[in-house]
């Protein structure tokens, strides 16, 4: 059956009249109306709290407005927005100063109504007694519910009169009403605070983080190079007058590599040459004269040391005259930097010259900064990215480390890694990074390693 309702006929409507504007003009009503009909076509929650800071100047006088939203962590209030300022820098003393004033009026006469107040009265901080303006308006922002999510709180030199306070909370009814849209009626997203068994719960789980096992690891540059290359030097000093292959190229046992300049060599040989000669048709003299005076019969052991110097002399000049062409001792491929930073050049006796490799045979050699040093056995995990493949790990294992650091071309104190690759066949020259992995530690200790390390450092311990 039915409910019995009025009849809408012959029971009369309540009206509930609006009260009227402060100043009790049309005009004042009309700007109130376009203030709020712009303040809901703000886009975006920052153009909405720079809109309400600025331009509720058009329908209330003020001197200065600072807007309060309340923290994602705890009740407090914090300034979001100051009119004419485009930002609010929080730790500013007068910015300190307003937000505990906020907090005394919370804790005295309380937040969740509006209050005209005198700020010389509130608070006694240095930073308020050069601020021009005395007198102040809070009004809340509250949620459906009623409770308080942010406030205004408006200052000026005068007095605000009781006919401003319908002002005051028509901006704030709309300025409530279309933040609360703009945030999905979430205007402040609280962090929820831990209770006694979520905290317990929490340090439980750090704990057992800070104890779970990980492996140490650091991070250092990495080159390609030959595992064991044999090195081509300079058997003489001299000039270098051509290099016969390109860096890289492959080359067979017996081919020349170098050639050097012999001019001032072949004049030596011939010299070394003529000398022995000499010596020769000397001793030969010497040796026919045996039965002659006794003087002539002593030339003969000098004449022959003579011709025995001559000789050595000139088998070094033909050994050194053979060296002008230095051959490869086996194949392999020529490792060098540019061959115009060689030829005409002059080189000093053992000057390493290029490399002779197995392009096959090939090491990682990992610069370690010392900053960064940790235990490394033999046949420690090494992984090693390439600048030419970064997609892609090659996998290595420690085959030596350095026990003394030395300094890096970049002038990086490091140790000096040599690893052996266990897939793949990466180019010599290649550059790249490599990921070290050491003995299993706590968590607790891989993260914390470094800064214990450098607080004994600084402070001596």
């Amino acid at each position: 059956m039915a409910a019995n309702l009025p009849d809408p006929v012959a029971t009369p409507i309540q009206l509930v009249p609006i009260a009227p504007t402060a100043s009790g003009d049309t005009s004042g009503l009309a700007a109130l109306l376009q203030y709020e009909g712009d303040l809901r076509r703000q886009p975006s929650v920052s153009e909405l709290l720079y809109f309400i800071t600025n331009e509720s100047r058009r329908v209330l006088s003020y001197e200065q407005m600072f807007l309060f939203r309340q923290a994602q962590m705890g009740d407090n209030y914090h300034v979001v927005c100051i009119s004419s300022l485009a930002t609010v820098d929080r730790n500013a003393p007068l910015i300190q100063a307003i937000e505990k004033i906020v907090i005394g009026i919370e804790q005295s006469a309380g937040i969740t109504e509006a209050h005209n107040l005198t700020l010389p009265a509130l608070s006694e901080d240095p930073a308020m007694n050069e601020y021009p303006f005395e007198h102040a308006y809070w009004q809340p922002l509250k949620n459906d519910d009623g409770t308080v999510f942010a406030g205004f709180l408006f200052t000026r030199s005068t007095a605000f009169a009781e006919g401003e306070g319908f002002r005051i909370t028509r901006i704030a009814d709309t300025s409530s009403h279309a933040w609360r849209a703009l945030t999905g009626n979430k205007p402040v997203r609280k962090i929820g605070r831990f209770g006694p068994r979520e905290r317990k719960a929490a340090i439980i789980a750090t704990i057992l983080l800070f104890l779970f096992p990980v492996r140490m690891s650091a991070l250092a540059p990495v080159e390609i190079v030959a595992a064991r290359p044999f090195v081509v030097a300079a058997p003489f000093s001299g000039v270098i007058s051509r290099i016969h292959f390109a860096p890289n190229a492959a080359v067979k046992r017996g081919q020349t590599l170098i050639t050097f300049d012999d001019v001032k060599l072949s004049n030596e040989l011939k010299l070394a040459e003529e000398k022995l000669a000499v010596a020769k048709a000397r001793s030969e003299r010497a040796t026919s004269t045996t039965f002659g005076s006794a003087e002539e019969s002593g030339e003969i052991s000098t004449t022959r040391a003579e011709y025995d110097l001559a000789q050595a002399e000139y088998k070094f000049a033909s050994e050194v005259m053979d060296k002008t062409q230095i051959k490869a001792p086996r194949d392999g491929m020529v490792i060098y930097g540019d061959r115009r930073d060689w030829e005409g050049r002059a080189v000093n006796v053992g000057d390493p010259i290029m490399q002779l490799a197995n392009p096959k045979a090939i090491a990682m050699r990992i610069d370690l900064p010392a900053a960064q040093q940790m235990s490394l056995p033999n046949g420690a995990r090494v992984k090693v990215w390439l600048d030419a493949q970064p997609l892609w790990a090659v996998e290595g294992k420690v085959e030596n480390a350095s026990y003394q650091a030395r300094k890096t071309s970049e002038g990086v104190l490091a140790f000096a890694v040599t690893a052996k690759p266990l897939s793949g066949n990466p180019r010599i020259g290649s550059r790249g990074t490599a990921k070290l992995y050491g003995r299993w530690v706590p968590f607790g200790y891989s993260l914390f390693r470094r800064p214990i390390a450098s607080l004994r450092q600084m402070i001596g311990i």
